[in-house]
């Protein structure tokens, strides 16, 4: 029962506090400190004797005593005095269990690291998410993954790369991790014996597996850091760049993937290879980046400087980055300090590991490596790695030897590092497919936990059978986790044997699953099950997170075709997985929706369609004789074969003539066409210097046949004296159609006279290109390109012009004959030809079709060569009308669409748009002899019913009506159009496109007029007409907006051949015509801005000449310059997002998404319109980017490019160097800013950010400042921003916090619409994990948030608040405020933060006001008079780095709580009753986060005893971790000498911090239980009752090392704060004018001394009278890197009209509050780095009570303390208090201490012996000292009472002092005699009278002085 525990408890604490002696005892429970680490006193020992406890003095309150935990051995955990020296505690030597290793010298790690050769070998994402399981169990917290290291087994989602497109890369790697997987690491793989062909399921990791691994990494504190090997070890990636075409030698010779750094193409692939990665991941929160680079070839100027270069492109991104060892040689040059080497073998000239120091270690020790190979590897033995045959004991034995210290030092020799940073357990797959991934988990799983053991210096790893929740079994498989749940769609629920969906996830309980239809490119007919399928979890929530899927495969499919796929943003994307044995295919879907599997159609080699009407035949015929590779037609009732034979078919003649071209310009004379004039005498030179991609061509003339090329150079003398103007690298390249082109080789220039040859093996060529592939400031030479045969050694150069005859070739004929109408397939020669049979009815099936634009015809390119010469068969175009009244003649365009054309007759149809060439030309005529020609493209497709349909009558236009569509088809006897948005097919009725047909509907193609009126996008417009404008038309105009530009461009108006005109259309007109409100306007039809290659369009906007329609700008007379005044308006955007980062209004229709188009505008009459194309500039190979970030973080959250033109000499330009903020105007255009974009613009890169266009809502709005600029390189420049968009709130005091709006820079609360704490609805109130946030509307004070914690907080919590601005419309996306939330380095909570638990057991819930008739035991609730006041007090809530913000620890609400915290507290009172066996005491609980705690209390003459509890945890359970002993009783009053105990006593204290933990022995979660408790013992008014308050509590570093305090506190000044507890430095003023350390005592009123001073107040605080002061001076290494000094002061009896005053020098603080808080006097502690004298002083009339000195620095190694007071410091710090009260009043002759004692002789004499033996060589001054110990014990209850009892008292066997056995050796002179004399007869004393120990070293913390070599200690 613990009543008896406490019985048992009390009889040894009262016997303790007896011996300890208690005077004066402390109010506050320290808990700072380890007893066991306090140095044993060399000289005073501790009494034994005890005595009756006696009265403390009248502020002695709390005595703390620690109870020790109980043990099997000592199960009551009663403390019992130690008797003389502490013995050791037993042990068992020898005994060592299983699970435990021996103990080794090893160093704590930061970085805990397991490396995975996951490039080499391919592990599924399921692996390694069960490897991080096992590692976050082991204690690991990083895991290197290796996923390019010779193998490449990650792809991004965007793999393009220069000009290779995303999925070429893709290809290519693929087929180079193919090439891997064959030839191996030395390229020799089939005739290696270390080498095993490797077949993996798949090749890489997608970025979706990557994010997949990333997230669930965090969530078990492991972060991932990535490794791609360069320039060694890359294997697949020099076999990637091959595919693509990346010529020259990209290997170094004889070094299988090892990069040749003099191939610039290949370096700098590898080097934007590496930055995407580097991106990628540090985008994904990735820290650290292993650049790798061992095992390269060589080690010289080039590898060093490649080094330098990866290396930059890691930390840029802000990323540490890694490598290994290798480099670090003599002549190593990297130079960044900060990378993080992993050493892993010494040897081949490698720097031994104990001379690198310039850089962080990492032990990679390859003793320890485990390596997947087989008996080969050239390193394969036992024992010398984990390698071979798995065998547990000995692979366990070996990892219990690991040591994080010890390195690889060669072979087999060890060094001892003794800072490494981390240590890392690699697992190598040298041959990779030698054990699959369960075999490699079933041998790694043991050592792994072993070393992770070692890595944390902990000699316990689990045992084999203890599984990992989601780690690996024994046998090496994934032990699933035991909340996994698998439903199926059989049931609902359970699976059953008629599912065919089922889902594993966690806590999943139901499974919906729909059946749905999807479209798949690439599937096979027929073969696609689609579900919409929808897991839910047992509390019927919607499961969002990933999960496996397994789908069904149908009966018939072929399930090595079979893919997963599931739908995002409308389009299915293809999902990997596998195909189980049992007919299932299983793949993780990472979200829920719309998913399932197809089987990919067949894909064969095409050889083409012939087509053939039944019961006729038709021949294929294919070159060479195949006879005997033609197989059977597929469906013989459509078509048979009739007959198949060889043909020899005579040679061809064909004439050519040749010419040249080039894009690189001419120089004078030297022409391009003398490449091709047969003499080498003259030459090409070229008008500019050697760009990228320029290149001379030779078209032939037609197709034929050579072997061999020839490219030459000038020889010197033909040069122009400029030999240095060759072509210097440049591709060779052939095509026959001068759009598929091969490369012959790399032509390598140099001069005179050089000549190179190629060899070609295409059948036939009719180009030939030189193409530049290196840049050089070099104009550029050559002499001839010839072509020709080659044989017997010599070459036949062709004519540039002639004939050439071919050889007669044999062809094969297949004759086929059509049976039925249908369609079939035949394979030739492994080549699948279509065959269709169409019924001689199905040509005559003929769909006449329109092409417009608007209401004239269009001529499609290659169908016509004008107007009037079309060539197109089926089709016609002709005049059709003529306007009489003005001219105008428009054009009829009809074509015949017949359904035997391609895929006309078929079941899926074919797009008609793909029939009909894209492009084309609009004729019309408009008054003139000759009709105007426009530039059309293709738009879109339309049926229109006869209702609907266009002619070419003037000013109609039906582009805007109709059913728009895709697909056509001739199938079932009947016309069918496919709609795009519904998927259905529909008939077309009865159709007519002739001018005549005006009751039948009407099939269009409509195309629309390319402009010019805007240079950066093309403009296409539905109405054709001229680029003009005249008087009294409606104008239409054009401009662009860049990020960096003040204003549009143009920007003034109109602008000739860009400026459009149109009229107003006649009045019965309903299309273009229209009036609003009495204002007549002109419909204008279609404008799209078109996308070109260096610009997208993002948002159109539409602007008015002015929102007034009344208000003219073209009306009778002529056009002048004008404006548009309007309102600008939204009307099209990218995204949602896009439109609502615009400070824009938006149109009522805006759009979102697709083309960017606009189908109509409106365009007053007399007034123009302004259509305004808001670009983004597309990041190309010579483009600058203007980068904008949030300072400190790197955060990019906005960018734009600009793209520029070559200059004449051929470079690009670049920003300037001197580019940077401008020192008066930070927000404005930068200094050296400036950039002339593509088209001529001159761009001003400014960080004012109201000059960029797209920017998002939250920074937009957002107050902010420029902090700094950065020109990373020529194209790249960086501008750094604070803003007040999201801000972080510092809490100190648990009070509600009030956010406002204002703090993020809304000032106007009238613009705020809404605000919701959610972005999907609106939502106005909502509990969080720490508290619960509420919206506030309808207030005095506006709108805010009011958030109100209700635990306390330990973390940065994040309250989104999404803002609808009012002004903005009801359509506008909420915008984002962050406020972030984050604990001070302390933080106050009131009494409510905690549980209270009554005598019954239960938790209270309701607290009735206290009054007399309270019940024993159960909790109430005490207040004073300001509770009411304070009942709705907010915290004044501060901003990380707001200036002037308070210190951590001081609220202006607290400033009036003279009595309890907030005015309240919770009281319960114990009563003698209750001590019975059984009962059960009342408690509180609060459980928290943190390093230590304050309990807040009252303490008055009704106050008792309180136990405090520690347990470790959320819970009160377990063993306790601490426990604690509290006396709160006060009330005394001092008589005859002595304090004794006052029953009436009224002198309450409040808000007192009773128990003060200040170190719990690290961070940590903590519960902390206080229980009241009644024992008479601790009853000292005799009551039989006492009482306890519980006012508050204060938590110290809740956020422990999760926080960075530096970069987050730092902000505030209030980072690494140190805190010195002032009563325990107290001292009095030296009377001999000695210096004195410590916090001295000045009474400045003559009326109290140090020894009456404790009348005050206890022991943990100062108190202060009216007119008392203390003085200090600070001292320490560096003072510079003080942040702040703060002082905890409060006034625990002021009444608001008695306050205490606390004056330091210029500060005066009234304090009115008994709460504890801190007060800044940074500026009376320190200046310019150096201390100064402190003096604090109450001139108040309460008391003041000082806590501690709190100082706060700018790094985290520093302390200081309180140094040396000199004695004209003293004097002044004495007259500056006098100097506050007048007159001084005059100070009384102390009395000696000692007269009472009385000494005989031998007493003399035996002091005499004693100082001789302990001070003889002391000062003067020491020898005394050692006196006054022996007086003072004298005068002391807890010693003897005569010099020889003191002086002969052993403690235990010990001697209290050590000379006694021999004192009387001793021969003491005069010196002796005299300090005797002195201390006995001195009024003046030395040390203070409770000062009972000395020794060489502290006894104690309460150091009273240090003498020579003697600290003198008081009993306390």
């Amino acid at each position: 029962m613990r009543n008896q525990v406490f019985k048992k408890l009390f009889s040894v604490l009262l016997a303790l506090i007896m011996v300890a002696g208690l005077l004066p005892a402390s109010v506050l429970a320290e808990g700072e400190g380890n007893a066991d680490s306090t140095p044993a006193p060399t000289e005073a020992v501790q009494p034994t004797e005890s005595a009756e406890p006696t009265a403390p003095t009248e502020t002695e309150t709390p005595e703390v005593t620690e109870v020790p935990e109980p043990t099997p051995e000592n199960p009551a955990a009663t403390v019992e005095p130690t008797q003389g020296e502490p013995t050791a505690e037993p042990t068992d030597e020898g005994i060592m269990p299983a699970n435990v290793m021996p103990v080794q010298a090893n160093v704590e790690l930061q970085y805990r690291i397991v490396h995975l050769d996951c490039g080499r070998e391919y592990f599924t994402k399921d692996w390694i998410i069960a490897l991080i399981n096992e590692m976050a169990d082991a204690g690991y917290n990083q895991l290197q993954l290796a996923f390019g290291n010779g193998g490449f087994r990650f792809y991004l989602n965007d793999m393009a790369i220069g000009s290779h497109s995303s999925d070429e890369v893709k290809n290519a790697l693929e087929a180079g991790n193919a090439h891997y997987n064959t030839y191996g690491d030395d390229e020799n793989g089939p005739n290696n014996q270390e080498w095993i062909t490797y077949n993996p399921s798949k090749n890489a990791l997608t970025e979706t597996e990557m994010n997949a691994i990333i997230a669930h990494a965090q969530s078990k504190g492991i972060e991932i850091v990535p490794m791609l090997n360069t320039p060694g070890h890359m294997h697949a990636v020099l076999a990637a760049m091959s595919k693509l075409g990346i010529s020259g030698n990209l290997q170094v010779s004889g070094k299988p993937g090892c990069l040749n750094l003099e191939n610039t193409v290949a370096v700098s692939f590898t080097k934007e290879l590496v930055s995407k990665y580097v991106k990628y991941f540090a985008d994904n929160g990735c820290n650290f980046f292993n650049a790798a680079m061992d095992e390269y070839s060589s080690w010289e100027n080039v590898f060093y400087n490649y080094a330098n270069e990866i290396i930059s492109i890691i930390t840029k991104y802000n990323m540490t980055p890694r490598m290994f060892n290798d480099a670090l040689r003599r002549n190593n040059t990297i130079s960044n300090s900060n990378v993080q080497v992993c050493y892993w073998f010494y040897g081949n000239n490698c720097y031994p590991v104990d001379d690198i120091t310039q850089y962080q270690l990492i032990n990679a020790n390859h003793d320890y490596y485990y390596v997947s190979t087989n008996e080969n590897w050239n390193l394969y033995r036992e024992g010398y790695t984990f390698v071979g045959e798995y065998n547990e004991d000995t692979w366990i034995n070996k990892a219990k030897q690991f040591n994080n210290n010890t390195f690889n030092y060669g072979s087999g020799v060890g060094t001892t590092v003794n800072n490494p940073v981390g240590s890392m357990f690699c697992i190598w797959c040298n041959t990779p497919g030698k054990n699959t991934e369960t075999q490699i988990a079933q041998q790694i799983r043991m050592i792994l936990r072993v070393i992770g053991a070692r890595m944390q210096n902990s000699d316990i790893y689990s045992a084999s059978n203890e599984l990992v929740e989601g780690g690996f079994k024994a046998d090496g498989t994934i032990n699933v986790p035991t909340n996994n749940k698998t439903v199926g769609n059989g049931s609902g629920n359970t699976t059953a044997d008629n599912d065919t969906v089922r889902v594993t996830g966690p806590n999943l309980a139901a499974l919906k699953c729909e059946t749905t239809t999807v479209t798949i490119q690439g599937a096979a007919e027929g073969k696609i099950a689609a579900y919409d399928v929808t897991p839910s979890t047992a509390d019927n929530n919607k499961y969002i997170g990933e999960a496996e899927v397994r789908i069904k495969i149908p009966e018939g499919w072929d399930k090595t075709k079979v893919k997963a796929f599931i739908v995002e943003d409308g389009t299915a994307k293809d999902i990997d997985g596998t195909a189980t044995e049992d007919g299932w295919y299983v793949f993780t879907a990472p979200h829920f929706s719309v998913m399932g599997i197809y089987e990919k159609a067949a894909t064969t080699e095409v050889g083409g369609t012939i087509e053939i009407t039944k019961g006729s035949t038709g021949v294929i015929t294919v070159p060479g004789d195949v006879t005997n590779s033609v197989g059977e037609i597929a469906d013989k009732t459509v078509a048979e074969k009739v007959e198949v034979k060889p043909v020899q078919q005579t040679g061809e003649t064909i004439s050519y003539s040749a010419t040249a071209s080039t894009d690189a310009g001419v120089n004078g004379n030297y022409v391009v066409s003398n490449l091709i004039d047969g003499e080498l005498n003259t030459k090409y030179y070229s008008g500019g210097s050697q760009k990228v991609g320029q290149h001379v061509q030779i078209d032939i003339g037609a197709a034929i046949q050579f072997d061999t090329v020839l490219v030459s150079t000038p020889s010197d003398s033909n040069m122009n004296g400029n030999t240095s103007d060759y072509c210097t690298n440049a591709n060779v390249m052939v095509s026959v159609d001068g759009e598929n082109w091969t490369t012959l080789g790399q032509y390598t220039g140099s001069s005179n006279n050089k000549t190179q040859t190629y060899t070609n093996s295409l059948e036939k060529v009719r180009y030939i290109r030189v193409q530049i592939t290196t840049a050089k400031n070099n104009w550029w030479q050559l002499a001839e390109i010839q072509w020709g045969s080659y044989a017997n050694g010599k070459f036949t150069r062709m004519a540039a012009s002639g004939s050439v005859t071919t050889e007669g070739k044999t062809e094969t004929q297949v004759t086929i004959k059509g049976i039925a109408g249908g369609e079939t397939t035949i394979k030739i020669d492994g080549k699948t030809y279509t065959i269709k049979v169409v019924d001689a009815t199905l040509a005559q099936q003929v769909l006449p079709i329109n092409l417009w634009i608007t209401n004239t015809g269009v001529v499609p390119d290659g169908w016509g060569t004008s107007y009037n010469n079309v060539t197109r068969e089926g089709f016609t175009y002709g005049l059709d009308t003529q306007h009489t009244n003005n001219g105008w003649e428009t054009f009829r365009a009809i074509y015949e669409l017949k359904a035997t054309e391609d895929s006309i007759h078929s079941e899926q149809g074919v797009k008609l748009s793909e029939l009909i060439p894209n492009k084309g030309k609009a004729y019309g005529y408009r008054g003139s002899n000759t009709p105007e020609e426009y530039n059309v493209d293709i738009w879109k497709c339309s049926y229109n019913a006869s209702a609907e349909r266009q002619s070419t009558d003037g000013w109609t236009n039906s582009s805007n009506k109709g059913t728009e569509f895709e697909y056509i088809r001739y199938w079932d006897n009947k016309w069918e159009y496919c709609s795009a948005k519904t998927g259905e097919w529909t008939e077309v009725g009865e159709v007519g496109a002739g001018k005549d047909d005006s009751g039948k509907n009407q099939v269009c193609v409509w195309y629309r007029q390319v402009t010019t009126v805007t240079s950066e996008v093309t403009t296409e417009i539905v109405d054709w007409g001229p680029i003009k404008y005249a008087a009294n038309q409606c104008l239409l105009d054009f401009a662009v907006k860049y990020d960096g530009t003040a204003n549009r461009i143009p920007n003034s108006f109109p602008v000739t051949g860009k400026t459009i005109g149109f009229d107003i259309a006649p009045i019965d007109n309903v299309t273009y015509y229209g009036t609003d409100n009495g204002a007549i306007y002109r419909t204008v039809y279609g404008i799209a801005g078109v996308e070109t290659s260096n610009y997208e369009v993002y948002m159109i906007t539409l602007t008015p000449s002015n929102d007034n329609h009344s208000v003219y700008i073209n009306k009778n007379s002529t056009l002048t310059s004008y404006n548009y005044d309007g309102t600008e308006k939204i009307a099209w955007a990218k995204t949602e997002a896009d439109a609502n980062s615009a400070k824009l209004y938006k149109m009522p229709n805006v759009k979102y998404g697709g083309e960017p188009f606009l189908e109509s505008v409106k365009i007053y009459q007399y007034q123009g319109l302004l259509v305004t194309y808001y670009l983004r500039a597309k990041e190309t190979t010579d483009s600058l980017t203007v980068h904008y970030a949030i300072d400190g973080t790197n955060v990019e959250f906005h960018k734009y490019n600009i793209i520029v033109k070559a200059n004449a000499d051929g470079t690009y330009p670049t920003f300037d160097e001197n580019i940077g903020l401008n020192k008066t105007n930070p927000k404005g255009p930068l200094d050296n800013g400036t950039i002339v974009n593509s088209t001529d613009v001159t761009i001003t890169v400014s960080s004012d950010l109201s000059t960029l266009n797209n920017l998002e809502p939250q920074y937009r709005y957002s107050d902010y400042d420029v902090k700094r600029s950065w020109r990373e390189d020529d194209k790249n420049v960086w501008i750094y921003y604070t803003f007040k968009r999201e801000h972080t709130y510092v809490i100190d005091f648990g009070l509600p916090l009030k956010i406002k709006f204002s703090d993020f820079g809304v000032t106007n609360d009238e613009a705020i619409g809404t605000v919701s704490l959610w972005e999907k609805e609106t939502v106005l109130e909502n509990k969080g994990l720490y508290g619960t946030a509420k919206v506030i509307t309808g207030s005095t004070e506006g709108k805010y948030v009011l958030y109100t914690l209700d635990k306390p907080l330990d973390k940065n919590i994040t309250i989104p608040l999404y803002v609808k601005f009012s002004q903005k419309g009801d359509n506008d996306k909420p915008q984002l405020f962050t406020a972030n939330i984050i604990p001070a380095t302390n933080v106050y909570y009131e009494d409510s933060f905690a549980k209270f638990y009554g005598s019954d057991g239960t938790q209270q819930t309701v607290f009735n006001p206290t009054s007399a008739g309270d019940v024993a035991g159960t909790w109430y609730v005490a207040k004073d008079t300001s509770a009411d006041n304070n009942a709705n007090a907010n915290q004044a809530l501060e901003a990380l780095g707001q200036e002037n913000h308070n210190p951590y620890g001081y609220d202006p609400a607290y400033d009036s709580c003279t009595m309890f915290s907030m005015g309240s507290a919770r009281k319960v009172t114990v009563t003698s009753d209750m001590a019975k066996d059984g009962v059960v005491w009342p408690t509180a609980q609060f459980t928290f986060k943190g390093t230590g705690f304050d309990i807040i209390s009252l303490t008055d003459n009704t106050s008792g005893a309180i136990f405090v509890d520690v347990y470790k945890g959320k819970e009160a359970t377990g063993n306790r971790f601490k426990s604690y002993m509290v006396d709160n009783y006060y009330g005394y009053k001092y008589e005859n000498g002595a304090w004794v105990v006052d029953k009436n006593a009224s002198n309450a204290l409040y808000q007192i911090p009773v128990m003060r933990m200040r170190d719990l022995g690290g961070y940590g979660e903590y519960t902390a239980v206080v229980t009241v408790f009644y024992d008479r013992a601790f009853d000292h008014a005799d009551r039989k009752s006492y009482n306890f308050w519980l006012d508050a509590v204060r938590v110290y570093d809740p956020m422990g090392e999760s926080v960075n305090t530096g970069n987050t506190y730092g902000q505030d000044g209030e980072a690494y704060p140190q805190y010195i507890k002032l009563r325990s430095e107290l001292k009095e003023l030296n009377s001999d004018g000695t210096a004195s350390s410590g916090a001295l005592f000045i009474d400045g009123k003559g009326n109290a001394n140090i020894s009456e001073y404790s009348n005050y107040g206890p022991n943990n605080e100062v108190y202060l009278a009216n007119g008392q002061a203390i003085t200090f001076m600070l001292t320490g290494n560096d003072l510079s890197k003080i942040a702040t000094v703060q002082i905890g002061a409060k006034s625990p009896n002021s009444n608001g009209t008695k306050n205490a005053n606390m004056v330091i020098g210029n500060i005066t603080q009234n304090l009115n509050t008994a709460t504890e808080m801190y007060y800044d006097i940074t500026t009376a502690a320190v200046k310019n780095g150096n201390a100064e004298l402190v003096t604090i002083t109450n001139t108040g009339e309460a008391i003041l009570s000082l806590t501690n000195l709190k100082i706060t620095y700018t790094d985290g190694n520093q302390t200081v303390s309180l140094g040396e007071v000199r004695a004209e410091q003293q004097t002044q710090a004495v007259q500056v208090v006098r100097a506050l009260f007048a007159p001084a009043p005059v100070e009384p002759e102390p009395e000696n201490r000692y007269a009472e004692l009385h000494f005989s002789d031998e007493d003399v004499y035996i002091l005499a012996c004693l100082v001789y033996h302990e001070a003889r060589g002391e000062s003067f001054e020491g020898q005394v000292a050692v006196v006054e110990v022996v007086l003072n014990r004298m005068l002391s209850d807890y010693f003897p009472d005569t010099v020889e009892e003191v002086v002969f008292q052993k403690y235990g066997d010990v001697w209290q002092f050590s000379p006694a056995p021999y004192l009387y050796s001793a021969e003491p002179d005069k010196e002796q005699y005299l300090a005797v004399h002195t201390a006995i007869e001195e009024r003046e004393h030395i040390l203070s009278e409770d000062t009972v120990y000395f020794s060489t070293a502290p006894y104690n913390e309460s150091v009273d002085m240090i003498i020579g070599n003697h600290y003198f200690c008081k009993i306390f």
